[in-house]
């Protein structure tokens, strides 16, 4: 059956056709697909048409396939489980995919969410690949162009994409370990006469920390300013500059050599993080089973 012919053909009669082939006998084909004895042999004729070919050739008491029967059989046999596969929807079978989930997240997250999903998706779906992107101004542009899966942000993706809560976090306070404030919160003057480490994600922008005191008309010192958490944690460790990071990534940073935890000044509001991905990925059933391992991880950290 040539290309230009699918549009003419009945798509339905593919498996009396498979029926028929498989059986080479009209009454045990009819019966096999529960329709009469009569409109088994009408179908026989619409494929003989349909395909320019016998298909069947009637050899004694009973048929034989013909050449073209025989090929068509085979790809059959084939094309059906495609072909159910395909109208039914994909089944997704996380040990045996080698499915790619591009995403992109903040420092803060590859520290906090990254491990356990790492651990969670390597676990489970050990033949998937796991595609980090750096952290850009462009992300949700690239959610929409399909250049990424998704994207770990704080909340304020775009409408036009879905997005879904995770977890919300407050901010907290790292400074060196010989640090002279040596209370177990800053007040909000004590927090503005010392210096400060600013991880700067948004290219220029107010950073979350920075809103609330623009509000009061307040303004940090700032002494460093670098792209990543980590290295300013390091970098804190050797001044009396302040590093003020969310709350679980802080308990972190807390565990390394030189440092302590201090909590932030009440005026310091907290922030929510989400997950934001475009909704032709949202009945995807590899890319929905990879969103309910991130809830999971996320469950976890509250």
């Amino acid at each position: 059956m040539r290309s230009e012919h699918v549009s003419r053909a009945d798509l339905n009669l593919l498996r009396t056709l498979f029926a028929l082939l498989e059986e080479k006998h009209v009454t045990r084909a009819a019966q096999r697909c529960f329709i009469s004895q009569p409109a088994m042999s009408r179908a026989l004729e619409r494929l003989r048409e349909t395909f320019g070919d016998e298909l069947l050739i009637r050899v004694g008491r009973g048929y034989e396939r013909t050449a073209r029967g025989e090929r068509v059989l085979r790809d059959l046999e084939s094309l059906l489980p495609r072909l159910d596969l395909l109208l039914k929807g994909e089944q997704f079978d996380p040990a045996q995919s080698e499915e790619r989930f591009r995403l992109s997240m903040t420092d803060h997250a590859s520290v906090v969410v990254l491990p356990d999903l790492v651990r969670r998706v390597s676990s489970v779906a050990p033949r998937s690949r796991l595609e980090l992107i750096p952290w850009h101004d462009e992300r949700f542009e690239d959610v929409e162009a399909g250049r990424l899966d998704l994207v770990l942000d704080v909340a304020g993706a775009p409408p036009k994409l879905n997005s879904e809560l995770l977890f919300s976090d407050v901010f907290a306070c790292v400074v060196a370990s010989r640090h002279p404030f040596k209370k177990g919160r800053f007040t909000l003057s004590d927090y503005l006469k010392y210096r400060h480490v600013v991880v700067d994600v948004l290219s220029g922008q107010q950073t979350p920390v920075d809103r609330p005191l623009a509000v009061l008309g307040l303004k940090r010192s700032v002494g460093l300013v670098l792209p990543y958490f980590l290295p300013a944690g390091l970098a804190v460790a050797q001044s009396n500059m302040i590093l003020t990071t969310p709350s679980r990534l802080a308990r972190e940073l807390g565990k390394t050599a030189g440092v302590r935890v201090v909590k932030a000044p009440r005026a310091i509001t907290g922030f929510k993080y989400e997950m934001t991905w475009h909704a032709r990925l949202t009945a995807d059933p590899a890319h929905a089973w990879f969103r309910d391992q991130i809830r999971a991880v996320a469950r976890d950290l509250q």
